[in-house]
């Protein structure tokens, strides 16, 4: 039997925090499937928000693992994973504007891997336009209504637009890591 691949889940060190049910979803859905590292900018601690009846024991429980202990984004080579994952964090598009670290690593999946990004609904009074991002870079943007799924798959990048899409994307992203 060949080794789990190894998937990097990068969480925002934003005072804005990370939505706990995103991030629930998101690592509940790879666990079996992947050998998971957590990693924020600075290695600072994961703020969940949003933390409700149904996430509050997941997190608490979460808190006392060792691999709830995030590395230093800063130290990661992205070349060691071969998939990434970002959870609906609502501080990741500043991370995104402000990090060279985090641009360095989505610079090494783009081209090579694949990557999840559950984008917020309010990315708009963010300090980087997605819309613009996207097609400054080359690619094609799409977008649904609001609280609507949507997933798109372009090769081996994987978007989610918001947090009722993030298991349907999550799920493409086993599959095409599966499928390699």
């Amino acid at each position: 039997m060949s080794a789990k691949p190894t998937c990097l889940i990068v969480a925002s060190a934003s005072a804005q925090g990370v939505s706990a049910k995103s991030f629930h979803q998101s690592f509940s859905l790879c666990a079996s499937v992947f050998n998971l590292q957590t990693a924020t900018p600075g290695g600072k601690p994961i703020d969940f928000i949003g933390v409700d009846e149904s996430t509050a024991r997941w997190v608490q429980d979460f808190n006392v693992k060792p691999y709830a202990t995030p590395a230093k984004l800063e130290s990661i080579d992205g070349a060691r994973y071969q998939a990434l994952l970002i959870p609906d964090c609502p501080g990741a598009l500043n991370d995104l504007a402000h990090s060279g670290s985090l641009h360095r690593i989505l610079t090494h999946f783009i081209s090579q891997q694949m990557f999840e990004l559950v984008r917020r609904p309010d990315f708009a009074n963010l300090p980087l336009i997605v819309e613009d991002f996207v097609k400054d870079s080359g690619g094609s943007y799409t977008a649904s209504q609001e609280d609507a799924v949507h997933v798109v798959i372009d090769r081996h990048l994987i978007t989610g637009q918001n947090m009722q899409s993030t298991s349907l994307a999550v799920n493409n992203l086993i599959l095409l890591c599966s499928a390699k």
